[in-house]
């Protein structure tokens, strides 16, 4: 018999409860089922409640939508700790399985805001290698990954700072396209203009890119992507000046 066959035959209401909290170990090796079992029992002693109780305490207090996104690198730092302390695997501490439940409350969060479109359009695959570049931390990257792709939604003062660098990219861009925009010469032909439009657009971006290293640790602290959200004030630019052909 496996670990965890054994355990359900000696403790079958604790092996209930385990189940219930959507845990399934039925194909998890011995080693791993019995670090995970030990720490499923010792929190719930150590919080004085059962282990079925476990996953309720932890969504108990209602929070605001954000601030999940963000205990997943808390939770994870954790892991270490408890690892080192009772000498199991950090994949099979309560802090990873906490991880998985919160990730959970993620997904279900999303849900709400799957019909919207992303806040990039762009190549997921591009945006990724685009995130890694600016900060190859994972959870900095997982953070960007659904904010930019499946519509998470920003703590409150990361969206004030999406607006500060809309603002900052906005302004960049239009000193170097109003100039031409606004010779009419340069408008006779309106093919040619975009171009000359989008030329310009592009020149602006190098060298936001260029001065903009300490801009990128800015914008990674509050987990906004430089790179996407430059990409966004060059969509908003040629939208902006480009003539209808």
């Amino acid at each position: 018999m496996t670990y965890w066959e054994t355990y359900k035959t000696q403790n079958p209401k604790k092996a209930e409860e385990i189940e219930s909290l959507g845990l399934e170990f039925s194909k998890l090796p011995d080693k791993e089922v019995e670090e995970k079992v030990f720490a499923l029992e010792t929190t719930a002693h150590d919080s004085s409640c059962s282990i079925s109780e476990l996953k309720k305490i932890l969504f108990a207090h209602e929070k605001d939508e954000s601030y999940y996104l963000y205990m997943m690198e808390y939770f994870d730092k954790k892991t270490f700790k408890e690892a080192e302390k009772y000498n199991i695997e950090r994949t099979n501490t309560i802090w990873m399985i906490i991880e998985g439940w919160i990730l959970e409350k993620v997904e279900e969060i999303e849900k709400k805001y799957a019909g919207l479109p992303p806040r990039s359009k762009k190549d997921p695959i591009t945006l990724l290698m685009q995130f890694q570049l600016e900060d190859p931390n994972e959870f900095s990257v997982l953070r960007k990954t659904h904010i930019y792709l499946k519509n998470y939604p920003m703590l409150e003062i990361n969206k004030r700072y999406v607006g500060k660098i809309e603002s900052v990219f906005d302004k960049y861009l239009n000193a170097y396209i109003k100039p031409i925009a606004e010779n009419n010469d340069n408008k006779k032909n309106p093919f040619l203009f975009n171009i000359l439009v989008r030329s310009q657009g592009h020149i602006a971006c190098e060298k936001i890119k260029e001065d903009g290293k300490e801009l990128i640790m800015e914008c990674n602290n509050h987990d906004i992507s430089f790179y996407a959200e430059l990409d966004l004030a060059f969509d908003r630019a040629i939208v902006k000046y480009s003539i209808p052909t």
